[in-house]
């Protein structure tokens, strides 16, 4: 009986063992598809956006690479550790989008931006909001 209920407990834990693996790699596989990493050339704001929520003020721009023909969210007035950053990306002038991120840092991962709708997001103290929509067409 004691061997049984030893079988039965690693064949349990086996069991957990592969379940927490195929959501470690679901959450990497959206993470690979959610943009890279920011690289500082050719940039130019084109969004901005400004909230204020509990006395505290923050400024996030949708920053655009422009050789690359990438946009990334950037709270370029008031960051502070804990604020999440995080772009929206549409096809349809955004009325449906998806979302990479959020970011706990003061700028999210690139996306495409190329024929997209794009905006940059932020949360801080409670408070999300976003840029203007842009679509970059060059």
């Amino acid at each position: 009986m004691v061997k049984i209920k030893r079988l039965i407990g690693m064949v349990l834990a086996a069991v957990c063992m592969s379940a927490s693996m195929v959501v470690a790699s679901g959450s990497a596989a959206a993470d690979t598809n959610c943009g890279s990493g920011v690289n500082d050339v050719f940039l130019a704001n084109v969004r901005e956006a400004t909230a204020t929520a509990g006395g505290r003020t923050v400024t996030v721009k949708l920053v655009n690479q422009r050789v690359s023909d990438h946009s990334f969210a950037r709270i370029t007035l008031n960051y502070r550790s804990g604020d999440l950053t995080w772009v929206d990306r549409s096809y349809d002038g955004g009325r449906n989008w998806t979302q990479c991120g959020p970011f706990n840092r003061a700028y999210s991962n690139d996306l495409s931006n190329l024929n997209n709708w794009m905006r940059a997001c932020a949360r801080f103290n409670g408070h999300s909001f976003c840029t203007g929509w842009y679509r970059d067409t060059d």
